[in-house]
């Protein structure tokens, strides 16, 4: 993360792009600015891929809003955010990178950006790490670093129209009007914490989520499914989800306008392998059955008649044992503590979930280096404490200051922002 000169709050006129030659314009004066605030608005309830209708840019002169609907393409824009020597500065903007990274200027489903976005700092998450909350809406983050209350009426407005009302306009600006005031206060806080380098580790995996194009085969893993779901059911919802991506994206409807999740997993559970069967599934429609049956059935057949080798690995269970499970609620109880502790927000290290995994490999004695909770800036925050701790070689010391928990210890209060190497626990370190 670069630290930028003090900025103040851009002056309240704002500019509107229509052209490529003011885009081009726009975008030389950015370049020279080296740092600019972003953020767009779109509408993503209507279509397989979110359709793209504003971009909002502020510098510490102006406020510019520019219109996608009325250019052929934003190229010109999307070079400057592969820049890595000029700092894009955005709130909760994942969503809002992913759509800039495509070629289409119109939010179409098209081909992702040869080179994904670099140096971006996302204010959501280095409040997370100074502990001022995560997730921090962007109106409580003006408010609590720049003492302005925004007007939040507009966002769910629907930004296709033309024109924009004059509240619309205002809205769209305040929403990058005072990135970088708290940008500065987030860097300043963040260098007295000496925690830069961890801020620089998350951004970086920021950057690499935003640019990795979406893995049809992957999408299963958001369908939430129960226990008893073997690696055969696995690897049918894998395939049934993955093929509803595809007609998705080629109607350019939302995924879910198909089949529900609840309809993917009941396929999965039960495996089908009669149309007559099909009528089991609750939710199933009579012009669904007769469109997709006899695909969704083949789908189906196709995972049966392959070999368990390609099936997708099932997740390693809990140690739901009165033992394990108290040994898991423990760490996870510990971890909450050592990243408050810390003034960092525990979401933004690690879920509950990652915690009771890294948990379940230390009580086995295995290989805990593969969880992320375990690595990089991560192991340096929270997993060399956290293995320290269930090993027994450690005491956790809190107290409470000026309304925050904190940690009373020596490895905590010294420098402990260097990313270890090799992420394994010192044995012959101490933490007392």
């Amino acid at each position: 993360m670069s630290k930028s000169a003090p900025h103040h709050t851009p002056a309240s006129t704002i500019q509107f792009i229509h052209t490529p030659p003011e885009l081009r314009r726009l975008t030389e004066r950015l370049r020279a600015a080296r740092v600019f605030g972003l953020d767009t608005e779109f509408i993503g309830e209507t279509s397989y891929a979110p359709i793209l209708c504003l971009v909002q840019i502020s510098t510490a002169e102006e406020v510019t809003l520019i219109d996608p609907q009325a250019l052929p393409d934003l190229d010109p824009l999307r070079e400057l955010l592969a820049d890595p020597g000029i700092l894009k500065i955005c709130h909760a903007g994942a969503q809002d990178l992913a759509i800039l990274c495509q070629r289409s200027a119109q939010g179409g489903a098209g081909p992702i950006a040869p080179r994904g976005p670099a140096a971006v700092a996302d204010t959501q998450l280095l409040a997370g790490l100074v502990g001022v909350g995560y997730p921090l809406s962007y109106g409580k983050a003006a408010e609590y670093f720049c003492g302005a209350k925004l007007d939040k009426a507009h966002t769910y407005s629907d930004w296709s129209r033309r024109p924009l009302s004059a509240a619309q306009i205002q809205y769209a600006a305040d929403d990058v009007r005072y990135l970088l005031r708290i940008h500065e206060s987030l860097t300043q806080r963040l260098t007295a914490l000496n925690r830069v380098s961890w801020a620089e580790a998350l951004a970086a995996e920021f950057c690499a989520a935003a640019a990795a194009p979406p893995d049809p085969r992957q999408a299963y893993l958001k369908i939430k499914v129960g226990k008893g779901f073997g690696p055969q059911q696995l690897a049918v919802l894998r395939e049934l989800a993955a093929w509803r991506e595809q007609i998705a994206f080629e109607h350019n409807m939302p995924v879910r306008s198909f089949f529900s999740d609840t309809v993917l997993r009941d396929l999965a559970r039960l495996m089908p392998n009669r149309l007559e069967s099909l009528h089991q599934v609750d939710g199933f429609s009579r012009r669904e059955l007769h469109s997709y049956a006899t695909t969704m059935l083949e789908l189906i057949r196709k995972v049966k008649a392959a070999k368990p080798e390609s099936y997708p690995a099932p997740a390693p269970e809990l140690d739901t044992s009165p033992d394990g499970a108290a040994f898991a609620e423990s760490l996870w109880a510990a971890a909450q503590a050592i990243c408050l502790g810390q003034s960092v927000c525990p979401a933004v290290v690690a879920s509950q979930a990652q915690v009771l995994a890294a948990a379940g490999a230390i009580r086995r004695g295995g290989d805990v280096s593969a969880h992320a909770v375990l690595q990089g800036w991560r192991w340096d925050c929270l997993g060399r404490h956290l293995v320290t701790f269930a090993e027994g070689r450690c005491q956790l010391s809190l107290t409470c200051r000026q309304g925050r928990m904190q940690l009373i210890s020596p490895a905590v209060a010294g420098s402990c922002n260097a990313a270890s190497p090799n992420p394994r626990p010192d044995r012959g370190s101490k933490w007392e």
